[in-house]
């Protein structure tokens, strides 16, 4: 595991016996980070660190963002949400979109939080071709490898993704705490 080095074991809540799905009530990646990091170290007491992500569209004002897993109808899978997502944004010229992450961690001296983005467009249509990622991924074109994240194989796209930028300063900083 990530933690491994630094003489962390990590365990998931369920490894505990905690149902844990804190509501994430605040308006940002950061709040709702924070949310689920402090909950989980107020219930265990254990040093705790959580994220939360999605994208977010310029052209929508942002949307979906912190909706990103709730946008549009409840019923909504990934693809309905994605092509969502295309059906708002229309023929609109402007497609720069972002995917953010932010992990926050808690742990009773400590609240610190680390932010990923990696940038690139929205595509035209749904890609059905490419078979790797999920939610937005097949609408997500990134640049510099020239494709869409649903044509980027898990391991290629763990180097290059919002997730991997924000957990690499942490652990980073994890590294001198």
């Amino acid at each position: 595991m990530l933690l491994s080095p630094f003489g962390y074991d990590v365990v998931l809540p369920k490894q505990l016996g905690i149902q844990f799905s804190p509501e994430e009530t605040e308006s940002t990646f950061l709040g709702n980070s924070f949310i689920k990091s402090r909950e989980l170290f107020r219930r265990t007491g254990i040093p705790s660190f959580a994220d939360d992500s999605g994208i977010s569209v310029p052209a929508l004002g942002g949307s979906p963002g912190v909706f990103s897993a709730r946008f549009g109808k409840p019923e909504f899978n990934d693809k309905d949400r994605a092509l969502y997502l295309l059906s708002e944004l229309g023929n609109n010229p402007n497609r720069e979109a972002y995917y953010t992450c932010v992990v926050t961690f808690v742990d009773g001296n400590v609240e610190k939080s680390f932010e990923g983005k990696v940038y690139g467009t929205i595509r035209m249509d749904y890609d059905e071709i490419g078979k790797y990622g999920f939610g937005y991924d097949p609408i997500f074109f990134y640049p510099p490898l020239g494709k869409s994240f649903s044509e980027v194989p898990e391991l290629e796209k763990n180097k290059v993704s919002h997730r991997k930028i924000a957990m690499q300063k942490f652990l980073d900083w994890l590294k001198d705490y």
